[in-house]
Formats: C-alpha cells, sequence, structure tokens
C-alpha cells in the first residue's frame, strides 16, 4: 500500500491560501484507509482565498467557502464541471465558514458570524434564508450531521464563554436547539478543549481533536522555565467518545513525551470505520503536514493504565512499532522495528548510507 505525503506548499494550497484541490480518491478491498492517486487543480482563480472544500454525499457537488463575492460566504458548484453558485447570504460584517452537507444532500450546515458570535446555520442546497439551529451564548462551531441526519454534533464554549481553551462537544437536535424542549446535550467534559468534531459510520462515536492535557506532567515553557501542563501547552491529539457521552478515548501520542510536538487535526473515518484519517502537523506553529492514519477501536479509555504490548504490536500513527521480545542483538532487534514501522507506516524514506561491516574471519 503507498501513501501520498503532502509537501508544505501541497497543504497550504489545499487548506487555507489559494485554490481548492480536489482529490480523487480509492478505497481498497481489504478494509484499507483511502490513498490519493490523483490531485486535479478545481478552481484556476487565484484572486480569492477558497477553503474548506467538502463533497456532497453523492458526489457531484463541492461547497466551498470563497471571498469571490466580496465577503466570505458558502458557494456551491458541480464536481463535474460548471458555474458556482452562491448559497450563503451573510452580511458584509460577517463570515460564513465550514460548510458541511445532510446526508440526504438538501441542505447544508455552516457557521456564521452574523451575531458578533459563531453560530451554526442551515441552508437549503436550492438556496433560501438561513436558518439559526443554536442560539446559547458563546462561540458554536464545527457542526456536522450524524450519518442518519437525527442529531447534529458541534463544538461549543457555552460554559466558558470568551475563553480560548474552554470548549467542548455538544449534541442537538437536527431542528436545532430550543431552551426548554430540544436542549442541546455536553457529550465531553475535557480540558483540552476538543474540536473537528466527526461521526463514525455507523453513528455510534464521534472522533474529534483536543489538547492532550496531563496536569501530573511538567513541561519546559522557556529557557530555564517550567510549569504544570495545561492546554497552552500540549498538543492536539485524536481522541473518540460515544455518541452519547462517557469515557473518552485517545487514540495517538498515548506514549508522546512532553517534548513531543507532532499533533493531528481534522479527523476523517474511513468508510468501513476501522481507520480515522487526520492532518499531522510537525508542531503547533509549522507549516508542515502530511495525512496519517490510526485506528479506530484502540480499547484503553483515556487516562487509563496501558496493558502490555503483545508481540509485533503497532503503536499509532508517528511512534515506534513494539518488536517482539526475546534475546536478540541491539542490531538485530532495531533492525525488526525499523521493519515494522515502514510496514504500518509506508512513507517515503531518504536513503540511509549503508555500513559497512567487518567480514568474519
Amino acid at each position: 500500500m503507498t501513501r501520498t505525503v503532502l509537501t508544505k506548499s501541497m497543504a497550504k494550497s489545499l487548506l487555507a491560501t489559494v485554490a481548492i484541490i480536489a482529490a480523487a480518491l480509492h478505497v481498497g478491498a481489504c478494509s484499507r484507509p483511502a490513498a490519493a492517486t490523483t490531485f486535479l487543480q478545481f478552481t484556476t482563480d487565484t484572486t480569492y482565498t477558497e477553503t474548506d472544500p467538502t463533497p456532497s454525499p453523492d458526489g457531484q457537488w463541492l461547497a466551498f467557502t470563497t471571498e469571490r463575492g466580496g465577503s466570505r460566504q458558502v458557494w456551491i458548484r458541480p464536481i463535474g464541471g460548471g458555474n458556482a453558485r452562491q448559497l450563503s447570504h451573510e452580511p458584509d460584517s460577517s463570515r460564513a465558514m465550514t460548510p458541511t452537507w445532510t446526508p440526504d444532500g438538501k441542505s447544508l450546515l455552516f457557521i456564521s458570524t452574523r451575531t458578533k458570535q459563531y453560530n451554526v446555520y442551515r441552508v437549503p442546497f436550492e438556496g433560501g434564508e438561513a436558518v439559526s439551529l443554536s442560539n446559547a451564548e458563546g462561540s458554536n462551531r464545527f457542526a456536522t450531521y450524524s450519518p442518519d441526519g437525527s442529531k447534529i454534533v458541534f463544538t461549543s464554549n457555552r460554559l466558558r464563554p470568551g475563553e480560548l481553551w474552554g470548549f467542548n462537544i455538544y449534541m442537538m437536535d437536527a431542528a436545532g436547539e430550543k431552551a426548554g424542549e430540544r436542549e442541546a446535550k455536553q457529550i465531553t467534559d475535557h480540558q483540552g478543549s476538543p474540536g473537528h468534531p466527526v461521526w463514525a459510520p455507523d453513528g455510534k462515536w464521534v472522533a474529534f481533536v483536543a489538547k492532550a492535557v496531563d496536569t501530573t506532567k511538567t513541561v519546559e515553557v522557556g529557557p530555564g522555565m517550567t510549569a504544570k501542563q495545561n492546554a497552552m501547552f500540549s498538543v492536539y491529539r485524536l481522541f473518540k467518545v460515544p455518541a452519547e457521552g462517557g469515557e473518552l478515548t485517545q487514540l495517538t501520542g498515548v506514549n508522546a513525551t512532553a517534548k513531543e510536538q507532532s499533533e493531528e487535526v481534522w479527523p476523517n473515518w474511513s468508510p468501513d470505520g476501522k481507520w480515522i484519517a487526520v492532518q499531522g502537523r510537525a508542531g503547533p506553529t509549522s507549516g508542515s503536514t502530511r495525512w496519517r492514519r490510526a485506528r479506530s477501536f484502540r480499547s484503553r479509555p483515556s487516562g487509563t493504565a496501558r496493558s502490555r504490548p503483545g508481540p509485533t504490536t503497532a503503536r499509532p500513527s508517528g511512534s515506534r512499532a513494539t518488536p517482539a521480545s526475546g534475546r536478540r542483538s541491539g542490531r538485530r532487534r532495531n533492525s525488526r522495528s525499523r521493519r515494522l514501522r515502514q510496514q504500518r507506516h509506508p512513507l517515503p524514506r531518504h536513503p540511509r548510507p549503508r555500513r559497512s561491516r567487518p567480514r568474519n574471519r
């Protein structure tokens, strides 16, 4: 199996700057994650910043945000070619962002700042007036429908409005929240400000990223300065939680040291629910990105004791594979560990110079 690594320039053009890139994906027959095979530049006018590309459930349309009309709005256009059409019409002083589709493709969710705070709105695919779905104090962001279209998960800092790291994940009815009738339910209570929630294909789990905070750790915060770890001095890791709430399970970075700066953002489930693709960053301020995959069924809840790995147990993406125990030389053990990592995470590597070994006499 091959893997495509996005360079810094490719990642920027895909996610944040010049144009929207549409990737043709192929999913293998043996429950393997999708692998990007062909890249097609979908828009060519670099005058505008266009981001948040999201294909429709039937693969016929692409929703995205653009400034081509003046202010940032949600637009859609046929993937097979054709004219783009503006879908949201937020006031010029506000921004629309992060569109997601209903499972039937008949409407879209997006986030707008029309009330000077972030809130969730729904707009019909054919166009029309956007309807507000969230109304609590604070910011409400990153909304997405459940696979059956009956629920919406989103992030909110309503209990700690104004706090940068005060977000948690909530679930509301597809019709929106209404005080006293349809209250949104909090499904995480985490110090790491969870974000980017996505539903598992079977609707039983929600994956998300959050700062992996461990207040028992002491971290270096500057030359000669240390502090107890908090959200500011942590990095984003991949988690999952039962859709109805419950214990969190950390899926990546479980054994990372306090100095480990690589992190994961923007998770996405494989169609069979066995893998989660994440965008891996070399560090919180780094522009270097690459796509990784992680198993979605790690059995140990976050914060519990680590079970002893069996022979040749592979760790989550970005960490080492554990070789089988036994009386082996250090060279043979390290060699086997490298082979396991290459099989588990087949990233392109620069060739290493061969070491000459003395011949046995």
